[in-house]
């Protein structure tokens, strides 16, 4: 009989489970099933019951399990000098052997279901992990670096540190350094005041120390740089400071393939400086911590010598509630007309995305030739009127619309725009988010081919279906509450079409 297993992402914020039942992977982001933005069980047995729930299997069938789990709030040892073995963890009263499994690890081996063997390097980047790591460099599978939030400073910290001085308000310190991601590009870059910063991955926390600038300001040659401006070069010197980073640690194999994960990889403007130098990164949608059990599990896979698992429909993988039906070519098409008249579209198909972008299954579209479609969207989304939206383009579009050659299914980079009718997705620095869309995800594709018919245009505004600081809508329930107190226009779930 195959064996069952299972990875668990607990405790403090993005709890996250994956389970392997002998057969495929089922994955689940718990705050979809509890409502909350970024939950976290507050203790070690929460997810006994959710497992019975959603995957009907009892926690003491269950062969192997590996746990990240923040070790600081249960007293328990550091592997500060290996990754492995996984330290035994006896804390929960189950059958099952129970591994702790270091974070930096798991986000390293959360990448596999892009890539068929293991890359030769693997960077993480976050706030911290286990021991206080604030970065890990692993080369051939063995630990090559690390660097200490307390020693070096942490990039993740940082930005969500200047995010606070700069009164970013959020319900969850972990958004603060996103919204900052766009509320720098406001800035401008000084190319003296730049050339004047020597930092390197060692000192970030310098480069990134908000007090300098107060020291800057008294240099009368840098009297008139303000908050914003300041913000946006440190922020652009940083591209530099990874580039630098990543040719140290690959002697300047820019072929080489890199996987790169951990929260600072969500910075669309770092990754692209990054993806321009180095063709062959890796950087998954689940680079948050949301794909440590991901990891966790890819461990247990390993450490059993099983054959490579399945991850069917990636990155549409959420154990979320799934509508009933498909939609028909007619429905699709009465949709891109929606769109094409300016109606705020709710779209929710299929499983739902893993990562913290929308992918176009759980998503509120609108059309990008309106001018006033940012506006109109930061209605109902309720959201700062300084971040920038995404855009949805057909794959074979893309360089047609952005100064790009970079393929980008999971909206991790960004490209300049090039067409001046695109105001609702164009940011203030002439930038995108945008997805490359392709047939694999046949029912948005074919909805966005639509609206390019009828308008000319294959891309559409797409953003997350949520209310700001809330999770992305899981149940076809939650979709329909939304819509009737929004002023959401049109709401399509499957085959079915909701008007106000």
């Amino acid at each position: 009989m195959a064996k069952k297993l299972l990875g668990l992402r607990l405790c403090e914020h993005d709890s996250n489970l994956s389970f392997y039942d002998g057969s495929k992977i089922h994955y689940l982001k718990t705050e979809r099933l509890y409502k909350q933005k970024h939950h976290a069980y507050n203790n070690l047995y929460g997810w006994q019951s959710d497992i019975k729930k959603k995957f009907n299997i009892d926690p003491n069938e269950i062969d192997e399990i590996a746990i990240v789990v923040d070790p600081w709030i249960y007293n328990l040892p550091l592997d500060n000098e290996e990754f492995y073995p996984a330290i035994n963890f006896n804390h929960l009263p189950v059958n099952s052997k129970v591994y702790r499994v270091n974070h930096h690890l798991c986000h390293a081996l959360s990448c596999w279901p892009l890539y068929k063997n293991r890359p030769k390097y693997e960077i993480i980047i976050d706030g911290f992990g286990d021991a206080n790591n604030a970065w890990t460099v692993i080369i051939n599978d063995k630990i090559h670096k690390r660097g200490y939030a307390d020693k070096n400073g942490s990039l993740g910290l940082a930005m969500a540190n200047i995010g606070k001085a700069f009164q970013i308000h959020s319900q969850q310190v972990y958004d603060i350094a996103g919204k900052l991601m766009g509320l720098q590009s406001y800035g401008n870059i000084l190319p003296e005041f730049k050339n004047s910063l020597n930092y390197n991955i060692y000192s970030i926390d310098k480069l990134f120390n908000f007090n300098n600038y107060i020291e800057y300001k008294e240099n009368k040659l840098l009297a008139e740089l303000q908050p914003l401006d300041w913000t946006r070069t440190v922020h652009d010197k940083v591209s530099e400071v990874l580039i630098n980073f990543f040719e140290e640690v690959t002697n300047k194999d820019y072929d080489a393939v890199i996987s790169y994960s951990g929260g600072v990889a969500q910075n669309v403007i770092w990754n692209t400086a990054l993806k321009n130098k180095f063709k062959n990164l890796i950087i998954p949608p689940h680079c948050n911590d949301e794909g440590l059990s991901l990891g966790a599990i890819e461990y247990l896979r390993v450490k059993n010598n099983l054959p490579k698992f399945k991850l069917d429909h990636f990155p549409y993988v959420q154990s979320d509630e799934t509508p009933d039906t498909e939609p028909s070519d007619i429905t699709i098409e009465q949709t891109a007309e929606h769109l094409k008249e300016g109606k705020i579209v709710a779209w929710y198909q299929g499983k739902g995305e893993i990562g913290p972008r929308a992918l176009g299954n759980r998503s509120l579209l609108i059309n990008p030739l309106i001018t006033d479609g940012k506006n109109t969207i930061n209605k109902v989304k309720k959201r700062e009127a300084y971040r920038p939206f995404g855009a949805s383009i057909l794959k074979e579009y893309v360089k047609d619309y952005f100064n790009t050659d970079i393929e980008n299914p999971f909206m991790l980079y960004v490209g300049n725009v090039n067409r001046d009718n695109l105001q609702s997705v164009t940011h203030i620095d002439k930038t995108c988010r945008f997805q490359g869309v392709d047939k694999t995800n046949k029912i948005y594709y074919q909805l966005i081919n639509e609206f390019f018919k009828k308008t000319g245009c294959p891309l559409i505004l797409n953003t997350s279906l949520n209310i700001n600081g809330k999770p992305i809508m899981s149940s076809t329930k939650d979709a329909i509450d939304y819509f009737i107190n929004s002023d959401i226009d049109i709401l399509v779930i499957g085959n079915k079409i909701f008007k106000k």
